[in-house]
């Protein structure tokens, strides 16, 4: 080897260690980080594509249109929310509706009771209280139209006990989530 360039080396044997240490880095960094950063830019790529975007500074994705009708056939303006439940009307709305499917399930409302009204800064939740009578299957049959219907009601709980004629006594306590509309929304 020439003696200038070992000569050379040997003053500046700090800067060519840090220099082999870099080359190092360099070569590590192209055999494993660069193949998982393809991975990862691919999948963020399908990721956008599928409406779930993984960077927050990028534009919000369009609701769905099925979950846009959803929300939109279960929200009132907030001043409406809020004097429709305060007056009854929405619970009248959900005993309706339920009684309705309940008639189409075949099942028989035996009594109806209003229940609490709980009013909420962004929506208002009304409750419910029903009596039925009817086959087992009927009742299971009502729970597959509720999950058809297109307003938020939930069975918050049931009790079923064994009636007159082979029929079952079932109450149900219902609540139904009403969304309240502000003026800045869609």
């Amino acid at each position: 080897m020439n003696p200038y360039w070992t000569n050379l080396a040997r003053r500046n044997r700090q800067a060519v260690a840090a220099l082999l240490v870099c080359l190092g880095f360099a070569a590590a960094h192209a055999a494993a980080f660069q193949p998982a950063l393809a991975r990862y830019r691919r999948n963020a790529q399908q990721a956008a594509e599928l409406g779930m975007p993984l960077d927050p500074t990028g534009t919000q994705p369009a609701t769905p249109p099925r979950a846009a009708a959803l929300l939109a056939g279960n929200s009132l303006n907030t001043a409406v929310a809020e004097e429709q439940g305060t007056s009854g009307a929405l619970t009248a709305g959900l005993l309706d509706e339920v009684t309705r499917l309940v008639a189409k399930c075949g099942l028989e409302v035996v009594a109806t009771e209003q229940g609490l009204v709980t009013q909420l800064p962004s929506s208002v939740q009304v409750r419910a209280h029903l009596k039925l009578r009817g086959r087992y299957s009927a009742f299971v049959d009502l729970f597959g139209e509720l999950s058809r219907s297109r307003s938020l009601v939930a069975v918050d709980r049931f009790t079923l006990q064994a009636g007159a004629g082979g029929g079952q006594d079932i109450e149900v306590w219902m609540s139904q989530l009403i969304l309240k509309r502000t003026p800045g929304a869609r």
